[in-house]
């Protein structure tokens, strides 16, 4: 998968964040809102783009593809400089819907370090934190880690596709791709709600997960472009038939002087 700007890849396949020397892990867990500690990260989302397409008996099968292009713009918050925590991770939610009904959630995570003992590596993993209605580390559509980020650093704007194009009912497939293509031709407008959902605070030997408000920060309406959906505040309306949808943040530096 291409990787832009700081990116660690969007896929279907669950990326992990890890602390080596955090053993044996010990979770304390927090749902009260005024013991909630104060976010390290702001999210915007300044584009999405969606699409599905059906081609009926194609080789004797009827494939089903859909494709998705979210930019995800983090900025640090300055008091973050303060915190005496290791590291933090944090986690967001982006509930997708149309005008007729529910599609799915997508989460995503950023994270950054305080102190050089925490060590952050995706090939080995022993944090995993999973309870219903929270999230699931180990199924998050993406995200990204800086290390020592600080407030004089710039903003760490990270864009990917993740993407399936296959027949329906193949033991490998995507049997959410069918639905997501029935529900984008019935659809008029597509919706994306933005939630931060949860704190991940490392600190010694200790991992300390809180549940967020699930309150909603940002509200985006994709509207129809093509055989797709659009939600764009990146680039003005007349360049959009020179952008590549798909890939925006491309667009966006083939611009620069």
């Amino acid at each position: 998968m291409k990787i832009e700007k700081k990116l660690i890849a969007y896929s279907a396949i669950a990326l992990m964040v890890g602390v080596a020397s955090i053993v044996p892990l010990i979770f304390l867990m927090s749902a009260k809102a005024e013991t909630t500690p104060k976010p390290w990260f702001n999210l915007d989302v300044p584009y999405a783009y969606m699409k599905a397409n059906f081609t009926e008996n194609l080789d004797g099968r009827d494939i089903y593809s859909q494709w998705q292009s979210i930019v995800l713009n983090f900025t640090l918050n300055p008091e973050t400089e303060n915190e005496i925590s290791d590291a933090r991770f944090e986690y967001y939610e982006l509930q997708l819907y149309s005008d007729k009904e529910q599609i799915g959630n997508f989460t995503y995570f950023v994270g950054t370090n305080r102190t050089n003992s925490f060590t952050f590596d995706t090939e080995s993993f022993p944090f995993h934190f999973m309870r219903d209605n929270w999230f699931d580390s180990n199924t998050t559509s993406g995200g990204m880690f800086t290390y020592n980020w600080n407030a004089s650093s710039p903003p760490d704007i990270s864009s990917g596709v993740s993407s399936y194009s296959g027949p329906t009912g193949h033991p490998t497939g995507n049997n959410q791709a069918p639905r997501m293509v029935a529900a984008f031709r019935e659809a008029e407008i597509l919706f994306i709600d933005v939630r931060r959902i949860s704190f991940v605070t490392f600190n010694g030997n200790s991992t300390v997960v809180t549940l967020t408000d699930h309150e909603i920060f940002q509200h985006l309406e994709l509207t129809k472009l093509g055989d797709g959906f659009l939600y764009n505040t990146l680039f003005p309306e007349d360049q959009l038939p020179q952008i590549d949808l798909l890939h925006p943040l491309r667009s966006l530096s083939q611009q620069k002087p």
